[in-house]
């Protein structure tokens, strides 16, 4: 293996060896997708169907008459039955017409004497034939069921006269028009369908949040497995730590978290850094990220603890000289450090202090300098670090994000490797990316990646292999 890693692309992410554009692949991001973004999508379902509740509440409910006729004809002459019944089948299509015409509405607003346009009648009457029949059904549909009752009862009297009229009966022909069934109200309003408008307000719900969740997932540029970490960077993602809720409160592993599953992911990622080059070990490391808030300091304070737990000599160093955050995680004395070994108004053996049962030992940052990139980047620094390669066998280096300044490129010079922290769902791609080009500016070896605060997965709640203490 090389003692660098070499990035496979700059312009977006590969594809790992493992992954194929495949729909199983496509289901599989669509599912991640709705996990990443259930709120949204709770949110919108609940939004649906709350607009549905809405509209239904606000419509006014619909009830329906329905009267059924019978329609029969008979023919003058000799002809037969069936003639007739094919004469009365031929003619009842054509009374469907009448009943919604706006002459049978001006009849039925003279018999009933409401107040409502030949129109709004109309509007009211559905006819329909039955197929293969002489049955005609008339359904009135009002938003008044007793409106609805009476405008059903006249069209029972009046249709079969409007008919008469029309047909010029007394000649050779006759059709009779009989109400087979009906008036008959239905007390169940037909509309709003309460049950099926909330149905499908709860499917647009769904359709929407999905479809915002994809389409959210596609617009996103932050990584949310290791392996697109990995394709991205071109280097190994050594490490995934989930995000606990306690560490925000206790950030620092200590002997009552010493079993956790947090603890055990730092373990691991000590056991990958020994291993990732075998031919190169590190004995001097630095830990930054892009930019703030991405867990890059309590990664380097636990993983030197971790070192520390297996035995090694370690020194944990904050080259913070601009925000330093060692001194508040740990409670370290910060008025002297690394910035009053640089400046000669101390030695390193003179500033460090012990912390914890492990025997860690911390430089602090000191005093903030106008300079700091200067000494981060003097050959003072150099000697102090050659100086410490002898006495310790891991030094860690918890510097700034490399997008704001310049001092952690400036120190991963000094050091045989860098330890990148990338944040779950937060970091970008294009901020990953031009952190890599200028960590290849300097022709740093960067080790590999962490991705920190991902959310837990099975993994994380199965139990603790350790034997149970003895009571």
């Amino acid at each position: 293996m090389s003692a660098r890693y070499v990035r496979r692309s700059e312009t977006g992410p590969q594809r790992t060896a493992g992954e194929s554009h495949s729909p199983f692949v496509d289901l599989r991001e669509h599912a991640r997708a709705i996990r990443r973004f259930w709120r949204s999508v709770a949110l919108l379902v609940l939004l649906g169907i709350g607009v549905a509740a809405l509209i239904t509440f606000r419509t006014a409910p619909v009830y329906e008459t329905q009267t059924t006729y019978f329609v029969d004809a008979s023919l003058g002459g000799t002809d037969s039955a069936l003639q007739a019944d094919e004469f009365a089948q031929r003619r009842i299509n054509s009374y469907v017409g009448l009943v919604t015409s706006e002459r049978m509405a001006k009849v039925i607003i003279d018999d009933t004497g409401l107040d409502l346009q030949p129109a709004d009648v109309s509007a009211m009457i559905t006819a329909t034939v039955q197929p293969e029949t002489v049955l005609l059904a008339v359904v009135v549909a009002d938003t008044s069921p007793d409106r609805s009752r009476l405008i059903s009862q006249s069209i029972a009297r009046n249709l079969d006269e409007q008919i008469g009229q029309l047909d010029n009966r007394g000649k050779t022909s006759k059709v009779d028009v009989s109400v087979l069934s009906g008036p008959t109200l239905n007390p169940t309003p037909v509309s709003p369908r309460t049950k099926l408008n909330l149905a499908i307000g709860l499917l647009l719900g769904l359709g929407l949040g999905v479809a915002q969740a994809i389409l959210r997932q596609q617009l996103d540029t932050s990584f949310q497995t290791r392996d697109q970490l990995a394709a991205v960077t071109g280097v190994p993602t050594l490490g995934q730590l989930s995000y606990d809720r306690n560490a925000k409160s206790s950030p620092v592993l200590t002997a009552t978290t010493g079993h956790s599953r947090r603890a055990e992911t730092f373990r691991q990622l000590r056991t990958n850094l020994r291993f990732v080059d075998a031919a190169s070990p590190v004995s001097v490391l630095v830990v930054t990220s892009a930019v703030e808030s991405e867990g890059k300091t309590t990664t380097a304070i636990n993983l030197a603890l971790t070192f520390a737990e297996a035995g090694s000599r370690v020194l944990l160093i904050d080259a913070d000289l601009r925000k330093p955050k060692l001194e508040n995680y740990l409670d370290l004395e910060a008025s002297a450090g690394l910035t009053s070994v640089l400046i000669g108004e101390a030695n390193v053996d003179d500033v460090v202090q012990d912390w914890g049962a492990q025997g860690l030992q911390v430089l602090a940052s000191g005093p903030i300098p106008p300079n700091p990139s200067e000494l981060l980047g003097s050959p003072t620094m150099e000697k102090v670090v050659a100086e410490l390669r002898s006495s310790y066998d891991v030094v860690v280096i918890d510097s700034p994000p490399l997008l704001p300044v310049t001092d952690a490129a400036v120190t991963s010079v000094q050091a045989d490797g860098v330890l990148f922290v990338v944040r779950h769902g937060k970091t970008r791609r294009d901020q990953v990316l031009q952190s890599m080009s200028q960590l290849d500016g300097v022709d740093t070896r960067i080790l590999g990646t962490v991705l920190s605060m991902a959310p837990g997965s099975r993994r994380d709640n199965l139990p603790n292999y350790y034997q149970e203490p003895a009571s």
